[in-house]
C-alpha cells in the first residue's frame, strides 16, 4: 500500500482514509525495539489506565530515562507496571516498595519473591496498612524470621494463612505454632495441616501394598516405588489395565517381569514395557506396541547426553520413540544429526528441527514446508536462506509468512506480503525493516496494519513523535 501523503514532512503527515487510529499506534510504538527514550517518554504520558498500561513490564528494553520517568509518574498503573518487570533492580523495587498507592506496593512486594529488597523495604511492606500488601510479603526473598514471626501473628486471617507454608513452618517459634494450629480462622488452620502434611512412604513389599487402600498410591507405586519382587509379580498380573501399564513402566520392575508384559491385550501396557531402558534393541523390536499418537518423556536417555557413541546407537533404534526422544536433545553427535534427518517418521525430523541446535536449516524448512509449522521454526536464524520467497505465491498461508525469512526477498514482494489476505503474514510483512518507507507509511492507515508498522524498526523518530501527535487529538 503506497502512502501518497509520504512526500510529505513528517510535522504535517496524516492518515488519508480514516482517524487516526491512535491506540494501534500506541501499542506498536510501545513494542518498538527503535523507539527512542523521547517516544516512549510521551507514551508513559499518553497511556490511559487499561489501554496498553502494562507495556513497562513486557518491554526488553527500557533506557534509565524511561525507567526513572515510570517511576516518578504521576499515574500508579504506570509505576504498578513498573514493578512488575523483570530484572528489576532492588533500589528501584525499593522506591516502589514505599508508593503512595496501595495497588503500587501490591506488586512491589509480589515482586519481592524474585527480587531481594532492603531488610527496611520489607518491614514496611510487613507493617503496611493494607492487608493485602502484608500478605504477599511471607514469600519475600530473604525474609528475616523476625518479621515472618509478626506475619504468622497479623491481625488479618488473610496474613496469617499467608505465613503459614512447609517452608517456613520449622522457621516459627513454638507458642505461635500451637497459636496457629488454634487459630479461630478456619483458613488459617487449613494452612497449617497443609504445611504439616507428611507424605507417606510408598509400600514396597506385597503385604503393604495389599494393605494401601487408596487407588492413586497403589498406582503410583506400581509406577515408580522399589518393588520387592513378589509385589512386581503380583503387579503384572493385576486385571487393573492401569496398574500393570504403570509396572511396565517402572525401571525397578526386573526386566524379565516386565517382558511378561510384552504380549499383554493392553496396547499402552505394550508400549510401556516397549521403551524401558533395560531393553535390548532385540527384545524391543520383538515389542507389538502398535501405532499410537502418545510422545511419552523418556529421561534414560536424556541421561545419556554425554555419550556420543550410546546416543549414535539410540538414534539407530527400530522404536521411532527412542528416536524421537534422541532427537529432542539440544546437542548430538553430527552422524546422529544426519541419520535422524532422513529419518522415515515425520515425528522424529520434527523433534530434531525443534529441539536439536544442530538440526540443520534444511531440514527445518522441509519440516515446515510438510507439516505447515510449527510457526517457531521461521524464527530461527537456520531457517533463513535464499529462495524462500518462491514461497510467496504459494496458497498457504503459513508458507507465505515463511517467505519473509528470505534475506534477499525483493521490496516489491515484500510489499504484496503486507497487503496479505492472512492477517498474521500482513502483520508479519507490516514490522519487516525492510519495507520501503513510502509503504510502511501507507501500512499506518487504519484498516491496513497500524499496530505492526508503528512497531517496525524502520519508522523514522519524527513518524513516531508524529503518530503519538495524532494519537493526542480530540
Amino acid at each position: 500500500m503506497l502512502d501518497l501523503s509520504a512526500h510529505q514532512p513528517a510535522a504535517v503527515w496524516r492518515p488519508l482514509s480514516g482517524p487516526p487510529p491512535g491506540r494501534a499506534w500506541r501499542a506498536g510504538l510501545a513494542a518498538n525495539p527503535a523507539a527512542p527514550s523521547e517516544v516512549l517518554v510521551r507514551l508513559l504520558n499518553d497511556t490511559s489506565e487499561g489501554e496498553g498500561a502494562s507495556w513497562p513490564a513486557r518491554r526488553p528494553e527500557l533506557p534509565d530515562r524511561v525507567l526513572e520517568a515510570a517511576l516518578r509518574h504521576p499515574h500508579w498503573w504506570v509505576r504498578a507496571a513498573l514493578a512488575e518487570r523483570p530484572g528489576l533492580s532492588p533500589a528501584v523495587l525499593a522506591v516502589l516498595a514505599g508508593d503512595r498507592e496501595r495497588r503500587v506496593r501490591r506488586a512491589a512486594a509480589s515482586a519481592a519473591h524474585r527480587v531481594p529488597l532492603p531488610e527496611r523495604a520489607l518491614t514496611a511492606l510487613a507493617d503496611d496498612r493494607d492487608p493485602d500488601t502484608r500478605r504477599r510479603v511471607p514469600g519475600a526473598v530473604g525474609l528475616p524470621e523476625e518479621l515472618l514471626v509478626d506475619l504468622a501473628q497479623d491481625g488479618s486471617p488473610l496474613v496469617r494463612a499467608a505465613a503459614v507454608g512447609a517452608d517456613s513452618w520449622a522457621r516459627l517459634p513454638a507458642r505461635v505454632r500451637t497459636a496457629l494450629r488454634a487459630d479461630r480462622d478456619p483458613a488459617v488452620r487449613a494452612a497449617v495441616q497443609r504445611a504439616l502434611r507428611v507424605e507417606r512412604p510408598l509400600p514396597v513389599t506385597l503385604a503393604g501394598y495389599i494393605a494401601e487402600s487408596d487407588p492413586v498410591r497403589r498406582e503410583r507405586t506400581a509406577a515408580g516405588a522399589a518393588l520387592e519382587r513378589a509385589l512386581g509379580e503380583w503387579l503384572v498380573l493385576d486385571d487393573d489395565p492401569r496398574i500393570r501399564r504403570a509396572a511396565a513402566g517402572n525401571p525397578q520392575l526386573p526386566t524379565d517381569l516386565a517382558l511378561a508384559l510384552a504380549v499383554d491385550p493392553d496396547a499402552a501396557v505394550r508400549l510401556a514395557v516397549s521403551i524401558r531402558p533395560d531393553l535390548t534393541e532385540q527384545q524391543r523390536s520383538a515389542v507389538d506396541f502398535g501405532a499410537s499418537d502418545a510422545a511419552p518423556e523418556l529421561p534414560w536417555v536424556a541421561e545419556r547426553r554425554g555419550d556420543p557413541a550410546e546416543l549414535l546407537r539410540l538414534a539407530r533404534s527400530a522404536h521411532p520413540l527412542v528416536r524421537r526422544a534422541v532427537a529432542t536433545l539440544e546437542r548430538l553427535p553430527g552422524e546422529a544429526v544426519a541419520l535422524l534427518a532422513e529419518d522415515p517418521e515425520p515425528a522424529v525430523r520434527l523433534a530434531l528441527a525443534e529441539h536439536c541446535a544442530d538440526a540443520p536449516g534444511a531440514l527445518l524448512r522441509s519440516v515446515y514446508a510438510e507439516l505447515l509449522g510449527p510457526s517457531s521454526l521461521p524464527a530461527l536464524d537456520r531457517f533463513a536462506a535464499p529462495g524462500l520467497a518462491t514461497w510467496a505465491e504459494r496458497p498457504e498461508p503459513a508458507l507465505r509468512l515463511a517467505a519473509l525469512r528470505d534475506p534477499e526477498l525483493a521490496p516489491e514482494v515484500l510489499a504484496r506480503l503486507a497487503e496479505d489476505p492472512d492477517e498474521a503474514v500482513a502483520r508479519a510483512a507490516a514490522g519487516d525493516p525492510r519495507l520501503p518507507l513510502e509503504v510502511l507509511l501507507g501500512l499506518l492507515e487504519p484498516g491496513a496494519c497500524p499496530r505492526a508498522a508503528a512497531a517496525n524498526p524502520a519508522l523514522p523518530a519524527e513518524f513516531m513523535l508524529r503518530l503519538l501527535d495524532l494519537a493526542a487529538e480530540p
